[in-house]
């Protein structure tokens, strides 16, 4: 029985990063298409800058340098690690328990 309930909460922690590396994908996506400078007209980019836009709503305007650029690599890319932090920590939990 043991071993059963461990495979299950070791299967969760695997749900929990899968999900946060998919959110962290996302902002990294569009931290590469602001730098690059991508048409943001275009679908893919409008939908990643979108998504991102709501996965990094509190940290969006946490910083300001002379650069938009910068301001983004440094707002999205704090979200993108906060995310990875919170995502590990439950994971951890859900091992434990």
């Amino acid at each position: 029985m043991a071993v059963a309930e461990e495979r299950r909460h070791s299967a969760v922690g695997a749900v929990i990063m899968l999900v946060v590396g998919i959110i962290v994908l996302i902002l990294i996506l569009h931290i590469v298409f602001v730098l690059i400078g991508t048409n943001p007209g275009n679908t893919i980019v409008s939908t990643v800058g979108d998504w991102s836009g709501h996965l990094a709503a509190w940290f969006k305007g946490l910083f300001n340098t002379s650069s938009a650029k910068w301001d983004t690599v440094l707002d999205y890319g704090l979200a993108a690690i906060v995310y990875l932090v919170i995502g590990r920590l439950l994971t951890g939990l859900v091992e434990r328990v």
